[in-house]
């Protein structure tokens, strides 16, 4: 599980999650077997340790009233501690399963009683050694540790194996992960490159992953709405906005100007038409102008295909375009379609 699954959880537990989120939630939890097993543990190594200071809470009010009642008045009689006593082990049994320290206590009560406490027992210590393996799972995976990166960007897989991302966020790499919400850190390598335009081809080698990644090999329009899915922070973001001119900076025609809120990261992020085509890579942004980026035109990157470096590669790279559009209509469809195949980029040097 990817260490910032438990921020989700907790997110999910404290109830902070918009509609919007809930609904990204759950689908993901229908959709992945193993993040739904990882979110029933969590749960469950959440409650177990509130059900411990809920026991220790209760045991300790309970002492604090039985050493007042001693203190006021004497204890007449043996047999009214006892009743005190049961009164106080059946309020501790309902309120959590902790019920065990008082068991020794009561062993001598009747038979019935005896055996419905040791059931509970063998429940608890079933919930104990389960609890001790998510402890140990839990403390495993926050060990995983890795060394801060140099920088981290965006990508996005357009043909099983290979991301297509900016060149100026790996030009300097002597080592290049990648990583998601469903795949766990992974070495690349870059394949091609051209910096003229800013792009970099990076291939995964142990990567199995299906996309029908739709990039459009022609032009869009002059106020087309669009957004992109990128990582300027640890978990993926949305952004929404328009495309404000047909060329980018000093009329550069290889580029779309869009109106779009961005921040470091999101360099080599996707951008989408709202029908689900990726009409371009986001690469840089105004300085001077808020919320004025650039983007790489798909349609240039369409154009690449004559000076990639090997039939293999050109290959895939065809089939990624089409000249056609999608007409896709539902956003959070097309949203859930391309979360798995969107990356974030860690870029390591050994000096800078």
């Amino acid at each position: 599980m990817n260490p910032n699954m438990t921020d989700w959880f907790d997110k999910y537990l404290n109830n902070q999650m918009s509609d919007a989120e809930l609904s990204e939630f759950y689908s993901a939890l229908e959709n992945n077997k193993q993040l739904k097993s990882d979110f029933e543990n969590y749960q469950l190594l959440i409650q177990s340790f509130q059900d411990y200071h809920q026991k220790n809470d209760l045991e300790n009010k309970f002492n604090e009233w039985y050493i007042e009642e001693q203190n006021i008045k004497p204890l007449q009689n043996r047999r009214l501690w006892w009743s005190v006593s049961y009164i106080a082990a059946s309020v501790a049994l309902l309120v959590t399963l902790s019920g065990i320290w008082f068991y020794e206590t009561l062993k001598n009560e009747t038979k019935k009683q005896s055996k419905e406490i040791t059931y509970l027992k063998k429940e608890l210590q079933n919930i104990q050694s389960q609890q001790k393996n998510i402890v140990r799972s839990f403390h495993q995976m926050q060990q995983k540790k890795y060394a801060p990166a140099n920088s981290q960007s965006t990508g996005f897989l357009i043909a099983p194996k290979y991301i297509l991302t900016t060149f100026h966020s790996v030009q300097a790499a002597d080592s290049i992960f990648v990583e998601n919400e469903n795949i766990p850190r992974t070495q690349s390598q870059i394949v091609y490159t051209n910096p003229a335009l800013d792009v970099a081809l990076l291939y995964v080698p142990s990567f199995g992953i299906h996309t029908d990644a739709h990039l459009l090999s022609k032009s869009s329009s002059i106020g087309n709405s669009v957004f992109t899915l990128g990582y300027p922070t640890s978990q993926m973001v949305y952004n929404e906005g328009y495309i404000s001119a047909i060329n980018g900076y000093e009329e550069d025609t290889a580029f779309y100007q869009i109106t779009l809120p961005l921040n470091p990261g999101n360099s080599g992020s996707p951008l989408f038409d709202i029908k689900g085509n990726i009409i371009g890579m986001i690469v840089s942004k105004n300085a001077s102008m808020e919320g004025v980026a650039f983007a790489l035109k798909s349609t240039m990157l369409y154009s690449l295909r004559d000076s990639l470096p090997s039939d293999s590669i050109k290959v895939v790279w065809n089939k990624a375009f089409k000249k056609y559009s999608l007409n896709r209509s539902d956003k959070q469809q097309i949203i859930q379609k391309y979360k798995p195949l969107v990356f974030k980029i860690y870029v390591y040097q050994k000096s800078i």
